[in-house]
């Protein structure tokens, strides 16, 4: 389709439903669906239930942030499994990977 400049109209991409998705209701982390800014409040869908999460740090595609607050030693979840434990305190929209998680992989031994 041409507009009456004779340039192609393009339509517009529509915005997605949501910024991170939370894989399962009892998740206490979400899974960015593109790259995320520090002070974003990112759309989280999924779980059951939509919400807000301000975020404190940038987060990568992909990678995870916390939905709640996460104390030092608590299971960390996604997909409804257990996937390590924090080794500090996670506060809410702060980034989870391996600086502040130990995968439970790692602590069975990688079995």
């Amino acid at each position: 389709m041409t507009t009456g400049t004779g340039a192609l109209a393009v339509p517009a991409r529509p915005q997605p439903l949501a910024d991170a998705l939370q894989l399962h209701a009892g998740d206490n982390v979400a899974t960015a669906l593109r790259a995320l800014a520090a002070g974003e409040a990112a759309r989280v869908g999924g779980g059951g239930h939509d919400l807000q999460v301000g975020l404190s740090q940038a987060i990568p595609l992909c990678h995870k942030f916390a939905l709640v607050a996460i104390a030092a030693g608590a299971v960390v979840t996604k997909y409804g499994e257990p996937i390590g434990r924090a080794t500090r305190d996670i506060a809410p929209g702060e980034h989870v990977h391996v600086h502040n998680l130990v995968s439970a992989r790692a602590e069975d031994g990688g079995s």
